[in-house]
């Protein structure tokens, strides 16, 4: 979960860094205020990275669990099995 964690929150924040200045710029001489830039501009021109790393994290998150399940247990979550039974 660390992993993941800190991968999101850094793709996260180069993203957010790298929104375009000249809009944020441009909201500002309108009076917009943080929240409204926030929501309105740096948000929606990151939905897409955000998206990406949610899906690199449901990869890490699945080999965290199937390793665990190989290292730690005697029984397991029966992963595999419920696969093999259900014709995967």
């Amino acid at each position: 979960m660390a992993i993941s964690l800190i991968v999101t929150i850094l793709e996260n924040l180069n993203g957010f860094l790298k929104t375009d200045k000249e809009v944020i710029k441009m909201a500002k001489t309108f009076k917009a205020t943080k929240l409204q830039i926030l929501t309105k501009i740096v948000i929606p021109a990151n939905l897409s990275s955000f998206i990406n790393s949610l899906k690199v994290n449901i990869g890490l998150s699945l080999v965290g669990v199937i390793s665990g399940e190989f290292l730690v247990s005697k029984a397991g979550l029966r992963i595999f099995d419920c696969l093999w039974w259900a014709g995967v």
